[in-house]
């Protein structure tokens, strides 16, 4: 695994980040979100029975939860 190191003060990261797109900053979010759920064992643990109630067949649709057709 490769390691990053940047060297940066707040100010300077929020003028960055002020400087990016919308959807830019959506992404930037978007990873920086994942790279927490990454580090979190137990939400790391869900997914990997999440993955495996899929392959074995074992959904539920919306309407066979709450009874009626997504709207």
């Amino acid at each position: 695994m490769a390691k990053v190191s940047l060297e940066f003060d707040i100010d300077q990261l929020a003028q960055a980040i002020a400087k990016l797109s919308q959807a830019q900053q959506q992404e930037l979010w978007s990873l920086l979100a994942t790279l927490e759920e990454s580090r979190d064992p137990g939400a790391m643990e869900s997914l990997r029975e999440s993955e495996e109630d899929v392959r074995a067949g074992r959904l539920y649709s919306f309407e066979d939860v709450f009874g009626k057709p997504r709207a």
